[in-house]
């Protein structure tokens, strides 16, 4: 017979099991069930950082991140709560493991911002587990970043607008001699050989895959600088240490990972600005319309920061350097040489080392120094420059320089001033739109509204040095009873090379391009002339204030003579806040080259950086003369 106190304690056991069971179970996933449940209540799933973490368009509607590795949850792409949810549940799932590729591991900057909302149980910044992400030399060696802004290069229709990379600097004063110091680069992956058009058209269309890049700035620096001649402007950010935490480890999060690139808005200033807008509370792109050019991104930072020092708060901009090409640094030293001394060195590089010793001659030791050290220069500038390529000659002459300068005495080198070229940003904004009054003979004036998405002229208020690069210039005129298209220019560019000094081996020309319709008058009816215009000639700077050049042109027309030849000369020059562009030559009117007079020109008033009244005349267009006020913005 069975004892009813036995079953009765072994039910009794049994339920006391299960109920432990039940409260160890309930208490293992208390943690996590409250982590989830705190998210829910303080919304997390749409806080702005959050969806700024996983790359969510403006919308929130996805992310444009491209890689299924980048997200926890299956549809973490297009749903934040998931990929939440999925992120709080690594956590307490993966905590105890010990594996590199873990969530916290290679999330770092989702679970350092979360551990500021929530209480992660054993949250630290460096968890022993993730060896590669400790051993990363971002994480300790990093004391302030600096956004850069590269000026233009007509070489590359990508770069023809600018480039902008992050740089970290291991100094907290942005030393940007720091060639070792890590960037952040942004660009599309090109396929090897593509052709013009093919790279053109799928850039502008998102034809292409790009993502982020980190390499040393000394790569950097030889592209920009030493291979392409292109200036440099650094602004370093002012971060709060945990600002600067969490950019460092979204950039450990996002290298690696594709999105789709467009030319003209999705490009290296849009996601750079993505990456400063994680961190800062001020929105850099949230006005962005159909493009968004580089400068635009550094017109934004300047007026985030006007805004901060107007209201009392931290500046956002510690400082701004500038950071000269390789070439405006050569030109700045061979300013030191006499007329004769330059004269020798030009000498001396077209007839080769063999002739260094009479080229010296008559030279006392320090001027002798001087050429010498001004020659290495010029033959390191020339190497550098000419990379990949290895032209032995040129490394022969340089070893055949340095031997004649190590048998003169030691000097420090006579120092040079290489002259400040004001940022890109600190002029008028790109977008330039204009209302003014136009006139042609024997007609009632009328009105004329321009607008550009891109403009920098020769007479606006930008750092092109009285170089213009315009893009979709349009003029649209208004009477009475009609409305017409005045003047359409796609693109024009005029790029003077004015050198103050000349070197041997060095290209001079300066060139002018435009496609683009003048309206012209043809008895008494409007026509509109399509021309393609190309030109090359030599320019000269005659001081600070004034430019002149000499230019040949070859113009195709749509309307009268198919082919014409332009031959002209121009004169920039400025009075402080006015600035005046005059042009007169001739051009061909038939196959017997008999020419007709041209003349024209632009003058421009800059009230101040975002407005301006601006004249326009010309006796090749129907509108002879035109008055009005233009604004950018």
């Amino acid at each position: 017979m069975v004892n009813p106190f036995i079953n009765a304690n072994t039910i009794t056991i049994k339920i006391f099991c299960v109920l432990l069971f039940f409260v160890s179970t309930l208490a293992n996933a208390s943690p996590l069930s409250k982590t989830l449940d705190l998210s829910e209540k303080l919304d997390l799933k749409n806080h702005p950082t959050w969806l700024k973490l996983l790359h969510y368009e403006r919308s929130g509607d996805t992310s444009v991140v491209l890689n299924d590795t980048f997200f926890l949850s299956p549809d973490g792409r297009i749903d934040p709560e998931a990929e939440l949810k999925a992120t709080i549940n690594a956590y307490f799932i993966q905590q105890e493991e010990s594996d590199s590729n873990q969530a916290i591991c290679r999330f770092p900057a989702r679970y350092y911002w979360l551990s500021h909302h929530l209480p992660l149980s054993g949250y630290r910044l460096k968890n022993t587990n993730c060896s590669a992400l400790n051993k990363w030399g971002l994480l300790d060696s990093v004391k302030s970043v600096s956004l850069l802004l590269v000026s233009g290069y007509l070489g590359n229709p990508a770069s023809t607008f600018g480039h902008t990379f992050l740089k970290f600097n291991s100094n907290p004063i942005d030393n940007y001699t720091a060639l070792f110091d890590s960037t952040l680069n942004y660009g599309a992956v090109v396929p090897e050989n593509e052709n013009s058009l093919s790279y053109i058209v799928r850039g502008l269309f998102g034809g292409y895959k790009a993502g982020f890049s980190d390499k040393y700035f000394y790569t950097q620096d030889l592209v920009y600088s030493n291979t392409e001649f292109r200036d440099i402007w650094s602004y370093q950010i002012m971060l709060s240490d945990y600002e600067l935490t969490l950019l460092i480890l979204h950039v450990w999060e996002i290298v690696g990972n594709k999105f789709a690139y467009y030319f003209l808005d999705k490009n290296c200033a849009y996601r750079l600005g993505e990456l400063i807008d994680l961190v800062i509370e001020e929105e850099l792109i949230n006005d962005v319309r159909l493009w968004y050019f580089p400068v635009e991104l550094f017109h934004m930072l300047n007026s985030i920061d006007r805004d901060r020092q107007e209201s009392g708060s931290r500046k956002l901009i510690q400082s701004i350097k500038y950071i000269p090409s390789s070439q405006r640094k050569l030109y700045s030293q061979l300013k030191l040489l006499t007329p004769d001394e330059l004269r020798r060195l030009n000498t001396i590089i077209r007839e080769g080392s063999h002739s260094l010793q009479t080229q010296m001659q008559g030279l006392a030791s320090g001027r002798k120094i001087l050429l010498l050290d001004c020659l290495l220069a010029y033959q390191q500038y020339k190497i550098i420059a000419e990379k990949p390529d290895f032209n032995r000659i040129r490394h022969e002459e340089k070893k055949q320089t340095l031997l004649s300068r190590l048998q003169l005495p030691v000097s420090t080198g006579t120092p040079f001033e290489i002259p400040e070229i004001q940022s890109p940003a600190e002029g008028s904004r790109p977008m330039a739109l204009g209302i003014s009054v136009g006139s042609e003979s024997n007609k009632d004036p009328f009105l004329i509204l321009n607008w550009s998405p891109y403009k920098k002229e020769s007479v606006g208020k930008n750092s092109m040095q009285g170089d213009e690069f315009v893009l979709a210039d349009l003029s649209v005129g208004f009477d009475d009873d009609r409305t017409f298209i005045d003047r359409f220019d796609l693109i024009r560019i005029l790029n003077l090379n004015t050198a103050s000094v000349q070197i041997e081996d060095e290209d001079y020309l300066s060139w002018e391009l435009r496609l683009g319709v003048d309206r012209v008058d043809d008895q008494d009816k409007d026509r509109h002339d399509g021309i393609l215009s190309f030109g090359i000639g030599y320019a000269w700077q005659l001081n600070s204030a004034a430019t002149v050049y000499g230019m040949a042109s070859l113009a195709g027309h749509t309307i009268a003579t198919p082919l014409q030849l332009r031959p002209h000369v121009g004169l920039r020059f400025q009075m402080g806040s006015l600035k005046t562009w005059v042009y007169g030559g001739a051009e061909s009117v038939n196959s017997n080259f008999e020419f007709s007079e041209i003349w024209g020109g632009k003058i421009n008033y800059h009230i101040n950086d975002r407005y301006a009244v601006q004249a326009e005349f010309s006796n090749e267009t129907s509108t002879e003369l035109s008055i009005g006020f233009c604004s950018y913005w």
